[in-house]
């Protein structure tokens, strides 16, 4: 407080020097200049936005001749972090009036007023002492210089607020006060050491709070005091002045100081009068309008005493008395009074220790018109609490409401309320003190015009009873409780004791309909209908249920729902045409629970078991055993339509879907058709269990696709944030095309598969984990199995085309898939696969190779092909090399290697393959021809024979041409050229 008030001094003494400064230095001709020059002293010395224009600077003699007056219009100050964008300050008008004798002649600078018009003033204190106030900059300036006394003075003859708006936020206290429509005027001679101050204050409202308690709530207030300012700013000495909240009135006395590091205070507050009017100001709801119409009596007594020092570790003691003598009120307009209003009240703490405060109501009684309230109290130490406290009361509502009216509201019905409680309060040593109570409502009526059904027919008769103190002995009897509405009844009676182990005994029956309780309670966005009825009976010890000992827990009854409809903006409606419920200590039944979602239908029935362990034990699971039936289940209705700039189609947003790990339950299902997203699924049946956060998936069929599925596996969301999955899934004669069009897993890996036609069938194994939008993440899929093509098809590809392109062969402009099985697995972002055959045209090919997620392929292609289709050039070359023709209808193995991507292939050739196709071409024509030159050479001859032997012929076949590769090792062809040479030099010799 002491270092906001120098800022204060501090920040207006600088405001006025600078607005004096600018008044006279500021010629038309140079606005531009001296606003940067303004806002660049500012930058340096404040760290926080000062907003002020140039053409907003007024000065002027004529307003206070010979005073020059000089105003600032729209002046605002807004912080920098750590309370960026928040106003600390800002007004539509600050006016400064100043002697023009004293600036151009005088050693002292007397203002002679300042006024701020609708200031709004907002004082912020974060939890480590860091204040919004603190905004200016530190000097760089390390040289220390002596300072010459001055005989320069500043004063100020009066000031004032219009309008404003003040609030202060302390969090390091905690404290907040609020002021609205603050109107203050004041003046004082701050050139002295010590002098008066004198002040008039008036807010329209005051709300203060102080540790989360609201003690003022939108008070009117006024102060008129004189102050007495002294030891230089410290110590404020209160002389004559008048407190008022509201119509209550207060003086105050003695001083207050500000120390170094505390506060010290000798303050005496009373009230200078003695209406009972007064005070009755202070209570919610009766300060109106028609106050000074209320009708009042009685004397007041008020006074106390704050003394002592203030510190973090340190309270002032203090004193409160309150005295009420035969006292009454009345509305003007209503007939009945409340008299004989007599209270002595007396709060006094002499050491400034909290805990040993007394709090000693000696007397409160009043009369509600023939209802008479009784009370005593006895707090006579903190902590532990000591209390000896009485209450008697016997209240009819329908004459307290006439006493106390309250718009819309109706009550009615007879309460009544007998107390005693005498001990010690100890939640450590768990004891309360000894309590004796009795309470009872008998025809109770209560009806609000906000909601159009009233609550009828209410009784109950309690007790609460505890002689000893401990809380083990306590006893709560609740009998006979009822309550009407709208011809729904309900009763219950309870029975509670020991409150260190909850042990209950509880009956409750009736019905409740919901549509009615809505239109009691109002909920926000949403609609229920619905009629509920009950018949419950427990038993059982708070202790059985943390030891989980429910078979101690006798509880038994039924419940029945009908006619439930459930509406609301986010979700599609609900309805139960019925729903019913046995249960015991062990498990809840459901029987008969039908309804529907939307357009999709439901019949579910089977157990819950450990539900009151799950209800009152922590970490409890709850189990169970369900059966779902539906006809048709559109899951798309539970989806979040989004809007998408690059797609035509509506998409749907999808989340991870936790399972929770307190859950342990089988759910067995049949569905007839469900719906997601584009899919038709139908003839779902399997096996769900839910157990320790994941989901096992045991046996799950169903069609989609135009084939069949069955899944097993897990679903793992224990690491909510990569949720996991581990499938084996059985596909059976399923399009390859729309399987593309659905799964990402197909399209990124098969990207041809998508201008495929045909059906698929698969035994596949896959894990990875999923993405939050419950799609799998590519780079962490990995997997193997087989999958199986019956019969497929591949036209109109840019790898079709490219193979022509390359191969010269304008039959094979097709792909096709017949009994195909093959091997593939996932790993490391790539699909491979083992190798399968397919036919291009009706040239066999083998195919290997990988895909990877980058949409990358590296295949490569053995094509069998006749010699006679690989084109002239290629033929050409075996000519060349051979010496010979080929044979046209040779098949040669052409090896091919796949590139690039699915939409931008790239096929070459394979060289070093080309080169040994081209060499064994070579080496069979070689062959050819040569035998049939020997043959000519022998014939008639003994080599013939010999030759014919080492050629594999017998003697009678020796005239039989060779036209295919002998089949021998190469070292013995090897050998036949070596016998071959030398037999054909003979023959020339």
């Amino acid at each position: 407080m002491k270092k906001a008030l120098k800022w204060i001094l501090i920040t207006v003494g600088g405001l006025i020097v600078l607005i004096l400064a600018a008044a006279f230095i500021i010629p038309i001709a140079f606005k531009d200049d001296i606003a940067a020059a303004i806002n660049k002293e500012i930058s340096k010395s404040v760290n926080a936005h000062v907003v002020w224009e140039v053409d907003k600077f007024n000065l002027t003699l004529f307003k206070n001749f010979p005073n020059i007056t000089a105003e600032m219009r729209d002046l605002g100050v807004i912080n920098k972090e750590p309370f960026d964008g928040e106003v600390l300050f800002a007004t539509e008008s600050f006016e400064v009036e100043v002697n023009l004798k004293d600036i151009l002649f005088g050693d002292q600078l007397r203002v002679k007023g300042i006024s701020l018009v609708h200031p709004v003033i907002n004082v912020k204190v974060l939890k480590d002492g860091r204040a919004n106030y603190d905004i200016a900059i530190p000097s760089t300036d390390t040289v220390t210089t002596s300072e010459e006394p001055s005989n320069f003075s500043f004063g100020i003859d009066h000031w004032e607020i219009v309008g404003g708006d003040i609030t202060y936020d302390d969090a390091s206290l905690p404290f907040v006060m609020k002021l609205k429509g603050v109107n203050h005027s004041g003046s004082g001679d701050f050139s002295q050491d010590e002098f008066d101050l004198k002040t008039k204050t008036v807010a329209d409202t005051v709300s203060m709070a102080y540790d989360g308690t609201e003690y003022l709530t939108n008070k009117r207030a006024e102060i008129d005091a004189t102050i007495s300012i002294s030891e230089a700013y410290t110590k404020y000495t209160f002389k004559e002045n008048t407190a008022k909240l509201n119509d209550f009135a207060m003086s105050f006395d003695g001083w207050f100081k500000m120390n170094e590091k505390d506060f010290g205070m000798d303050i005496n507050f009373k009230s200078p009068e003695n209406s009972f009017k007064s005070i009755l100001s202070l209570v919610p709801g009766i300060y109106t309008e028609s106050f000074n119409k209320l009708e009042t009596k009685g004397e007041l007594a008020f006074n106390g005493f704050v003394k002592g020092t203030y510190s973090e570790t340190q309270m002032p003691a203090f004193n409160l008395n309150l005295l009420v003598k035969d006292a009454m009120f009345k509305y003007p307009e209503l007939p009945t009074p409340v008299n004989n209003i007599n209270v002595d009240l007396l709060v006094d703490n002499k050491d400034g220790i909290i805990d040993n405060t007394v709090i000693d109501l000696k007397k409160l009684h009043l009369d509600f018109g023939s209802n008479p309230v009784d009370a005593k109290a006895l707090i006579t130490k903190m902590y532990p609490t000591n209390v000896d406290a009485t209450l008697a009361a016997k209240l009819n509502l329908a004459e307290l409401s006439k006493m106390f009216p309250m718009e819309g509201l109706e009550m009615k019905g007879n309460y009544s309320v007998d107390l005693k409680a005498k001990g010690i309060y100890d939640s450590l040593k768990k004891t309360i003190p000894a309590i004796d109570a009795a309470m009872a409502l008998t025809n109770g009526f209560v009806k609000s015009s906000q909601f159009p059904l009233p609550l009828q027919d209410m009784h109950f008769t309690s007790t609460v009873k505890n002689s000893s103190g401990k809380l083990a002995e306590t006893t709560v009897n609740v009998k006979d409780f009822s309550v009407l509405m709208d011809g729904e009844k309900f009763s219950a009676d309870l029975l509670l004791q020991n409150l260190d182990d909850y042990t209950w005994d509880l009956k409750a029956k009736g019905g409740i309909d919901l549509e009615k309780i809505t239109r009691v309670f109002p909920l926000e966005g949403m609609t229920l209908a619905g009629k509920v009825k009950a018949d419950i009976e427990t038993k059982g010890k708070y202790s059985d249920v943390q030891a989980e000992h429910y078979d101690r827990l006798p509880t038994s009854g039924t419940a029945s729902l009908k006619d439930f409809k459930y509406v609301t903006k986010d979700l599609p409606t609900v309805t139960l045409s019925q729903a019913a419920m046995v249960f015991d200590p062990r498990k809840i039944d459901l029987q008969n629970v039908n309804g529907t979602i939307g357009k999709s239908d439901f019949a579910v029935s089977g157990s819950v078991l450990n539900y009151l362990g799950y209800i009152f034990g922590k970490n409890e699971t709850i189990k169970g055993s369900m059966n779902f039936n539906s006809t048709l289940l559109d899951l798309n209705e539970f989806m979040t339509d989004s809007e998408s700039t690059t797609a035509s189609t509506d998409t749907a947003a999808l989340s991870v879907i936790p399972v929770p790990s307190n859950i342990d339950f089988l759910l067995k299902s049949n569905l007839k058709t469900v719906k997601l997203m584009n899919f038709n699924i139908t003839n779902a049946t399997g096996d769900v269990v839910v157990k320790d956060g994941i989901a096992n998936l045991s046996g799950l069929k169903f069609n989609m696709l135009g084939g069949a599925f069955v899944v097993n596996g897990t679903y793992d969301t224990k690491d909510i944030a990569h949720p996991k999955y581990d499938m084996g899934l059985k596909i059976d004669n399923v399009s390859i095309k729309e399987a593309s069009s659905a799964s990402s897993l197909v399209s990124t890996y098969a990207p041809v598969a998508g201008m495929m036609s045909g059906n698929f069938s698969t035994d596949f194994k896959i894990s990875g984990e999923l993405l939050k939008d419950m799609m799998p993440n590519m780079a962490t899929v990995n997997g193997g199995g087989l999958i199986k093509i019956a019969q497929a098809a591949l036209k109109d590809s840019k790898i079709i085309s490219g193979l022509t392109s390359l191969t010269k062969l304008n039959d094979a402009n097709e792909v096709s898939m017949k009994d195909v099985l093959m091997s593939a697995a996932i790993k490391d972002g790539r699909l491979s696969v083992k190798p399968f055959d397919v036919k291009f045209g009706n040239y066999k090919t083998t195919v290997t190779g990988s895909t990877g997620l980058d949409q990358s392929i590296d295949y490569t292609l053995k094509m069998d092909v006749p010699a006679g289709k690989l084109g002239s050039q290629f033929n050409s070359f075996l000519s060349e090399k051979a010496g010979m023709k080929t044979d046209p209808n040779g098949t040669i193995s052409l090896p091919i290697t796949l590139g690039g991507t699915a939409t931008n292939p790239s096929l070459k050739l394979v060289s070093s393959e080309q080169k040994e196709q081209a060499k064994e071409a070579v080496t069979n024509a070689a062959k050819e021809e040569g035998t049939k030159a020997i043959e000519k050479a022998v014939k008639g001859t003994e080599a013939e024979k010999i030759v014919g032997n080492i050629l594999g012929k017998s003697s009678s076949d020796t005239t039989k041409t060779m036209t295919k590769a002998d089949s021998a090792k190469a070292q013995q062809v090897e050998d036949a050229k070596s016998l071959i040479k030398g037999l054909l030099k003979k023959k020339k010799n």
